[in-house]
């Protein structure tokens, strides 16, 4: 039978307001219970929820008698032992200040600097690089070793206001900013979103755990769910690690469901079998507007190479064009955008599991309000972080009167459903004072099957689109002319597209998948635009 997309009431469960509570609360519900499982030297390792919390409390323990409200960093691939880490640091009464493994040395200096931090804890990978650095460090790859073998009962930290942890900024253009989250911006967050969204079943972890997304979504609320999460230890396992672990949820970014794609359809490609996919996919849809659902039979092989039990992928972090909505819907896989900002510990809005629009960010999280201001979207509540690390000047420009301004442009319609439709600094003005936002260009161009990324931007008072086209297209000038001449047509003249350049290379991104617009002129591979 068809579930009927409609709109129900908030989902019902306990309410917290700090880490401490989270741990007491997940304790006390789900103690034998799986919280996390991965491998270590080829064997399985399952870690249950009394498992964490005795391994946090000794850990705590050690760290709070070591240590004094420090700044701890903590740097490392995606591991347990990250995640005891992070939560023993901050409920130690310190605050942990998270970096991206991927970080350079100059620069993790400057951010070390930057967040007044001079103790590190690393993962082993990590050892030659943070020796050559003049700070405090304890490799976490056995943490056992900092409490031995005896359990302690040791009272968290449970200030609910003060600095917690520092999480860096990923933005596409400037530098980064240290964003201070309180125990109580995590707490409240978690509490929110889970609010509209739950995990019918395990998780698998693929997002980096420094972006707070990947952590505080991705980890930390399948957690409080009690849901058993598989952590992923290299993007080369995914595939192999969704089949073995059968999840019914995923977080990630746009980047891999564009991989998803591809793959699916370059595996029907080899197979020879695009006519008949075509053809079960057109007898499926039909089907489906009689309640009659056979997807799960049709679209079986392709079903089992995601575990044969993803119903839910929760996408975030960046724009995803809602052609892939669509199609991973018609094929059984729900894609649920949702939108967030770490400024916003990090999760504002995301549609539900059974009440979703395509193309939007989903309904606001609960005890969060947006105003929509000059058509900015601003939030209030308790998620908003305490402000910019040491930077009363940057924090007073995005928080006015209780209200996080983001930065985003959008709309929230009859539903309660935000839509997100350009970014306020990527807005262009051009001489005659009219305001073109770049977003809603590039997601109609996007559409066109031959365009894998687009960019438009502003060059002599005249619009120009960068494209990436998809590899059968490379090169091929006269298709993208014909396609702009047609974009063209019936537009206003001032919003029409005067060059296209071509790329031979996809554009340069952040590490959360954002195209670093400051970058498109260049190629990610050394190349040179072509025009």
């Amino acid at each position: 039978m068809k579930v009927l997309n409609t709109n129900y009431d908030y989902y019902e469960h306990t309410n917290i307001n700090n880490l401490e509570q989270l741990m007491e609360l997940t304790l006390k519900n789900y103690n034998n219970k799986i919280a996390f499982s991965y491998y270590q030297d080829n064997k399985l390792v399952e870690k249950t929820y009394i498992d964490v919390y005795r391994e946090v409390n000794n850990l705590s323990y050690f760290f709070n008698k070591k240590y004094n409200n420090k700044h701890i960093a903590l740097i490392g691939e995606n591991s347990y032992n990250w995640i005891i880490t992070f939560l023993a640091i901050i409920l130690s009464g310190n605050v942990c200040v998270v970096i991206d493994k991927d970080t350079p040395e100059l620069d993790l200096k400057k951010l070390m600097d930057k967040s007044e931090t001079k103790i590190i804890c690393y993962s082993k990978n990590y050892n030659m690089f943070i020796k050559n650095m003049n700070y405090e460090s304890l490799a976490i790859d056995n943490i056992e070793d900092f409490f031995g073998d005896k359990n302690v009962n040791y009272k968290f930290s449970n200030d609910s206001e003060k600095d917690a942890a520092i999480f860096f900024t990923s933005g596409t253009t400037g530098a980064n900013k240290a964003v201070v989250l309180s125990q109580k911006n995590m707490a409240r967050d978690i509490y929110g979103a889970s609010s509209l969204y739950k995990p019918g079943g395990g998780v698998v972890s693929l997002l980096p755990f420094h972006h707070a997304f990947g952590f505080i979504t991705g980890i930390l609320m399948p957690f409080y769910y009690g849901a058993s999460v598989y952590l992923n230890s290299s993007l080369k396992y995914v595939l192999r690690d969704l089949k073995e672990n059968k999840p019914d949820t995923i977080f990630v970014v746009p980047a891999f469901i564009e991989t998803f794609y591809k793959q699916i359809w370059k595996n029907i490609r080899l197979q020879n079998k695009e006519k008949l996919f075509k053809f079960t996919l057109k007898l499926s849809n039909n089907l489906m507007k009689i309640n009659i659902d056979v997807r799960e039979k049709l679209f079986k092989s392709i079903l089992k190479e995601f575990g044969s039990n993803l119903h839910n992928i929760i996408c975030g972090g960046a724009y995803l064009d809602k052609k892939y909505v669509s199609w991973f819907r018609n094929i059984g896989i729900n894609i649920l955008n949702g939108y967030g900002i770490t400024e916003c510990s990090p999760v504002v809005s995301v549609n539900r599991n059974n009440f979703y629009k395509d193309g939007s960010v989903g309904q606001i999280c609960k005890d969060v309000t947006v105003k929509i201001i000059d058509g900015e979207i601003c939030v209030c509540g308790d998620i908003i972080m305490k402000g910019y690390y040491k930077d009363k000047s940057s924090t007073k420009e995005v928080i006015k009167n209780n209200y996080f301004y983001t930065g985003d442009l959008g709309y929230i319609d009859e539903d309660g459903f935000l839509f997100i439709t350009g970014r306020k600094k990527n807005i262009i003005i051009l001489s005659n004072g009219e305001n073109i936002s770049p977003e809603q260009i590039e997601s109609e161009l996007a559409k066109d099957n031959a365009i894998c990324e687009v960019i438009v931007y502003e060059e002599s008072n005249h619009l120009v689109a960068s494209i990436y086209p998809n590899e059968e297209y490379l090169g091929n000038q006269e298709y993208f002319d014909n396609l702009i001449y047609s974009y063209n047509k019936d537009k206003p003249k001032n919003h029409q597209i005067a060059l296209v350049n071509l790329r031979t290379t996809e554009f340069i991104k952040n590490n959360n998948g954002k195209i670093l617009r400051n970058k498109v002129g260049e190629e990610s591979n050394d190349g040179k635009e072509r025009k």
